[in-house]
């Protein structure tokens, strides 16, 4: 009998020390995590929208967006084809804030988007499970166009796609200068669903352009900007090449010029940026549009104008993963801190005595169950 009240003591004991050893490892961790949308509760997809909030719990903040289509999980605020559960990593503020300026025009997989609700879910990086989740309304623009190439070279073929609304039948496209001379004019036919494209050849010198497309029945015209850079010019290769015996000569040089090696005539910097990169720690790798650049502290340059995927990897820490856009001005800088990778939450001396204690009254419950 008094075996028997051991044992069920020993069994509560168990359960207790059980519970403080799942409970243990967490004990100090507290605070909170929040995020606020900043805007009437809609934006049209390529809008740029503020997020902000607190975050009491670390130091970096890592944001995630789910929707139709999208992983429940969320993915990367900047790669919607990015791998499920991840996130961009934002630096909290010593005051616990932080702010989040979303470029959604540069969002790569946007096509994904549509006119939907989507949630933004906002997380401790060390300790996902705090966290906080707010939605914005996406609204597809009704008139919309996207230019390819740009910037580009005379004789490019440029193509403008997009969609226009609904009962429109044609557009009329209309090329000025920046003192808006028409230089160029174009009709192109829009369909029923309202999607169009058309494209012509780069016949304009190097500068800048309007493109403006529209129609009576619209409210509004859309504009955009076109750069025409200088032509590239080949450049030569000089090799040798060998020559017959009999010729006196024993070799000679030969200028070759390639018809797929070209780059801009000297001097020329129009159409291109610089990215000055530099990271915590320093001597990571920084690779951009997928492409290893070096390590940081980096300067990159001739960096074609438009959006850019820059990734910064080190062993040990979280990848840095941020889309920038280059263009005439002041070189992009990039400065993060890249936070360390996640790692088991190590053993307390606590714990480790704890176990050893829940070991040793197992050890004797079997012993004394062999007794009887």
């Amino acid at each position: 009998m008094s075996l028997m009240r051991i044992n069920r003591f020993c069994w509560v004991i168990v359960l207790l020390i059980a519970a403080i050893c799942i409970i243990q490892p967490v004990l100090g961790v507290n605070g909170t995590v929040s995020i606020a949308y900043r805007g009437s509760g809609g934006s049209y997809i390529g809008d740029t929208i503020i997020f902000d909030g607190q975050n009491t719990v670390g130091n970096i903040t890592f944001l995630r967006i789910t929707g139709p289509d999208l992983p429940a999980d969320g993915v990367p605020i900047y790669d919607l084809n990015g791998i499920p559960g991840t996130g961009n990593p934002v630096e909290v503020n010593p005051d616990g804030t932080w702010k989040f300026a979303w470029y959604s025009s540069t969002v790569k997989g946007i096509e994904k988007m549509q006119t939907a609700r989507y949630s933004l879910i906002a997380a401790d990086l060390t300790h996902p499970e705090f966290s906080s989740t707010t939605s914005v309304f996406m609204k597809k623009a009704e008139f919309y166009a996207n230019l390819s190439p740009n910037p580009a070279t005379f004789a490019d073929y440029v193509t403008l796609t997009g969609s226009a609304e609904r009962g429109i039948t044609y557009l009329q496209i209309d090329i000025t200068d920046l003192s808006g001379k028409i230089l160029r004019s174009y009709s192109s036919p829009v369909s029923a669903s309202g999607y169009f494209n058309y494209g012509f050849h780069v016949d304009m010198p190097p500068g800048q352009y309007y493109i403006t497309m529209s129609n009576p029945s619209l409210k509004s015209p859309l504009v955009m900007i076109l750069t025409v850079l200088p032509p590239r010019t080949p450049t030569p290769i000089m090799t040798t090449v060998g020559v017959s015996p009999g010729n006196p000569t024993s070799s000679l040089t030969a200028a070759i010029l390639p018809s797929a090696t070209t780059q801009n005539p000297p001097g020329i910097s129009a159409g291109t940026g610089t990215l000055s990169i530099t990271s915590t720690p320093a001597g990571s790798s920084v690779y951009l549009d997928s492409v290893l650049m070096g390590k940081t502290p980096v300067d990159l340059g001739n960096i074609n104008y438009g959006s850019h995927l820059v990734e910064i990897k080190s062993p040990g820490y979280q990848t840095y993963s941020v889309q920038v856009t280059v263009k005439d001005g002041s070189p992009v800088t990039i400065s993060p801190v890249l936070p360390k990778s996640p790692s088991p939450i190590p053993l307390s001396p606590v714990t480790v005595i704890i176990g050893l204690l829940i070991s040793g009254v197992i050890a004797l419950y079997g012993k004394g169950r062999k007794n009887q």
